[in-house]
């Protein structure tokens, strides 16, 4: 039961981060690129085509390395990879409007640089903590789905409130900071969690 919730925590934090990234991508390219529907459907493009290389990939790995330390690990790099983005998303907006491309290809390119790598390492998580807490066959189905629910629903708080609030009450760059930050917890709560669940084994 410890395991289960600290797996439903992380997954939850890390649903909530993953969304709220994704609104932070339309606000973060509109003074390069607008805020127009090409805009918006590069971020979404992306952030889904990293979803699913990561869904394929930490359902991979979680046959080869089970435990929560890798889990712990995927999630930790997620936080340093969001770092960059962090602290150059500015320099790299304007070095991509620089190159005097098509709004739609240049807020593709501009997205897939900042978003890409960290967005497939989050959509790990979910897959893999399938595999964490799933003990049988008989109950693979209901872990699935029960993950995914709490998952999807840190995702649509993570909309929301970065949408209606985050935004407006700290800016871009402090909502890319705590994001990596708590990544950076929720990184090191899993591995105390998987931790003291194998002692108690």
């Amino acid at each position: 039961m410890f395991r289960k919730i600290g797996v439903a925590v992380t997954v939850f934090g890390c649903g909530w981060i993953l969304m709220g990234l994704e609104i932070i991508g339309g606000r973060l390219l509109a003074p390069y690129f607008g805020s127009g529907v090409w805009v918006w459907g590069s971020v979404i493009s992306v952030f889904l085509a990293a979803l699913s290389v990561g869904y394929f990939l930490g359902g991979l790995m979680s046959q080869r390395f089970p435990t929560g330390r890798a889990l712990a690990s995927i999630i930790a790099a997620a936080a340093i990879f969001l770092l960059p983005v962090a602290l150059w998303h500015r320099s790299a907006g304007e070095w991509f409007a620089s190159l005097d491309l098509h709004e739609r290809w240049g807020s593709l390119l501009a997205a897939t640089s900042l978003f890409f790598i960290p967005s497939l390492l989050l959509g790990m998580v979910s897959p893999y903590s399938v595999r964490l807490i799933a003990r049988n066959l008989a109950t693979v189905g209901t872990s699935a789905g029960t993950l995914y629910a709490i998952s999807t629903t840190g995702s649509f708080l993570g909309c929301l409130l970065t949408a209606f609030y985050f935004i407006l009450l700290m800016g871009i760059q402090h909502i890319l900071y705590l994001s990596a930050g708590l990544l950076l917890l929720l990184a090191v709560w899993m591995f105390c969690v998987w931790q003291l669940s194998e002692k108690k084994e």
